[in-house]
C-alpha cells in the first residue's frame, strides 16, 4: 500500500477505517506529523498533544527504533516510558520521513494465553514481578557463592573435610539458582522485547566463533570439545542483531553443556536449502547447525521444550533448559528467525537456528 498517494490523496478517514492497528508518519527529524485514531486510542491522548511532538517523547528511544526497523525491513520493539507498555512497530522509510505500523502488547508469546487486552496487561504485570524479585535475590546468591568460594580457596582458615565437602554443594547449588534466576530474567525480558539489540553489519562466522569460544573456556574443565565447520559458499557479512544472535548461540550451548557429562558438539554454518527458506517466507540466510553427540531429549521433552509453563517443565533441569531455549525462540522471532529441534534417543540431538539476511533497499 502506499501512504504517500494515500494521504496526498486526503484519505485520512478511509485509510483509519480500514486499519484495526495504529498507523503514524514520523519526519526525518523524528517529530510525528500525522496519526490514525486507533493509534490516538491505543495511546489513550488527543491528537493535538501527538501531532509536532518528537516520538522520543512517547517511546524510549523510539527514533532509533524506527530507523532500525526501517533500514533492516523488520519488526521491533518499543516501550512506552509512562505506563510501561510495549509496542510492536515496523516501520518503512518514505520519502519525508518514515511511515511506522504500531501495534499495542503484541510482544506477549502465544503460548501464555488468550492474546486479550486483560491477559497481556497480566502477562506484562507478571514479567515486571518476576524481573523486580529475580533482580533482588541475585545480590545475597553472588554473596553465598563468594563467600563459600572464598571458603574453600582457605581466606577463612582451614577446613576439614567433612567442612570442604559441605561448602563445595552450598557453592554448586548456589551457582545452580544463580543460572535459575538469571534465566527467569532472561525469559521475561524476551516475552517483553526488552533483550538489548545491536544491529550492525557483522561477520557470522567470527561472531558464531567468539561466542563458541566463550562457552567453552566456561565449560573446559569437562573436556567436551566443539568444533566448528564453515561452508564457504556462506554469505559470511550481513547486517544483523549482533546482540540476539550471540545470546541465541551461546544460550543453546550453555543449556546443553551444564548437563552434558560426555560426547562432543559441532557447530555447522551452512547455506539453508531452497525449501527451508520458501517454509520461512525468506529469500536468503545463514542456517546454525548445532548437533551435540551423546546429548538427546525425549519426545515428551521436545514437545514442552518452548514452554516452560507446561506441566512437563518440573525438573530444576528441564525448567532451566526450557527458560533457555523459550529465551532463544523469542529473540530469533524478533529478527524473523527459526529454530527447530531433532533427536534421536541414546545418540544426538541438532539444535538448527536459521538466522535472516534482509536485504537492504
Amino acid at each position: 500500500m502506499d501512504f504517500r498517494k494515500l494521504l496526498a490523496k486526503n484519505s485520512t478517514i478511509d485509510i483509519e477505517s480500514c486499519l484495526p492497528y495504529g498507523l503514524i508518519v514520523v519526519t526525518s527529524e523524528g517529530m510525528i506529523s500525522w496519526v490514525n485514531e486507533q493509534f490516538l486510542k491505543d495511546m489513550e491522548v488527543q491528537r493535538d498533544i501527538v501531532i509536532t511532538s518528537h516520538i522520543d517523547i512517547f517511546f524510549e528511544d523510539g527514533f532509533e527504533s524506527v530507523k532500525k526497523s526501517a533500514e533492516n525491513g523488520i519488526k521491533t520493539f518499543i516501550r512506552r516510558e509512562s505506563t510501561k507498555e510495549n509496542f510492536e512497530i515496523t516501520a518503512r522509510e518514505i520519502e519525508y520521513g518514515y511511515v511506522v505500523d504500531i501495534r499495542k502488547n503484541s510482544a506477549q508469546p502465544s503460548n501464555i494465553g488468550i492474546n486479550t487486552p486483560r491477559s497481556n496487561i497480566e502477562n506484562v504485570n507478571k514479567n515486571n514481578l518476576i524481573l523486580k524479585i529475580a533482580n533482588d535475590i541475585k545480590s545475597p546468591i553472588q554473596s553465598i557463592i563468594g563467600f563459600s568460594q572464598a571458603l574453600l580457596d582457605g581466606l577463612g582458615g582451614n577446613i576439614n573435610e567433612k567442612q570442604e565437602k559441605y561448602t563445595r554443594i552450598i557453592n554448586k547449588n548456589s551457582e545452580e539458582l544463580l543460572y535459575l534466576t538469571e534465566k527467569f530474567t532472561e525469559l521475561a525480558k524476551s516475552e517483553m522485547g526488552l533483550i538489548d539489540k545491536d544491529y550492525k553489519v557483522l561477520d557470522i562466522a567470527n561472531l558464531v566463533q567468539a561466542s563458541v569460544k566463550f562457552i567453552e573456556q566456561l565449560h573446559k574443565d569437562q573436556g567436551i570439545e566443539i568444533k566448528m565447520e564453515i561452508d564457504p559458499a556462506i554469505r559470511k557479512t550481513f547486517q544483523a542483531d549482533e546482540n540476539g544472535i550471540k545470546i541465541v548461540i551461546q544460550n543453546i550451548l550453555e543449556a546443553v553443556l551444564r548437563y552434558m557429562e560426555m560426547g562432543s558438539i559441532s557447530v555447522v554454518l551452512s547455506v539453508p536449502s531452497s525449501s527451508i527458506l520458501e517454509s520461512a517466507s525468506l529469500n536468503n540466510g545463514v542456517l546454525i547447525s548445532i548437533i551435540c553427540n551423546g546429548f538427546s531429549m525425549s519426545d515428551s521433552e521436545l514437545n514442552s521444550v518452548f514452554n516452560p509453563y507446561s506441566e512437563e517443565s518440573v525438573s530444576k533441569r528441564f525448567i532451566a533448559r526450557s527458560m533457555a531455549l523459550t529465551s532463544v525462540k523469542n529473540i530469533l522471532n524478533s529478527m524473523s528467525g527459526h529454530i527447530w529441534i531433532k533427536s534421536e534417543i541414546l545418540k544426538d540431538t541438532t539444535f538448527n537456528i536459521l538466522i535472516p539476511i534482509h536485504e537492504r533497499d
